[in-house]
């Protein structure tokens, strides 16, 4: 079994019972967060270079950097923007948890709207 179908097993796993956890988007784009970061998909040195520095130079970044749900909303969208299996994830987590289907439109919509809100790396 591949890194795609088995991130889709465990994604549908999560997705059991949600109309009673209402985190589960959240928990869905850390899911793919950790996916994409196993992909080496890396955005101005955030995540595997920055939690590098942070290993060798404790106390470099706060706890709430790497923690940020805005950042790492903006980090899936921007690697679900680069490649095609990480906005095959996105989209699973989206249609489940969103009135509307994600469409290339929306994701780059929801980056523009991160971004406008001061959300970077």
């Amino acid at each position: 079994m591949d890194l795609h179908d088995e991130t889709m097993i465990i994604l549908q796993d999560l997705a059991e019972d949600f109309e009673s956890r209402p985190e589960l988007y959240d928990d869905m784009i850390g899911f793919i967060q950790y996916q994409a970061n196993q992909k080496g998909i890396e955005f101005d040195g955030f995540f595997r270079s920055k939690w590098e520095i942070e290993a060798d130079h404790p106390m470099t970044f706060d706890e709430k950097y790497f923690e940020d749900e805005n950042r790492s909303e903006l980090y899936v969208y921007l690697a679900a923007e680069r490649d095609e299996e990480v906005f095959t994830w996105l989209e699973y987590a989206w249609n489940l948890t969103h009135e509307e289907n994600l469409t290339e439109d929306i994701l780059h919509r929801e980056i523009y709207n991160l971004r406008e809100r001061g959300v970077s790396f």
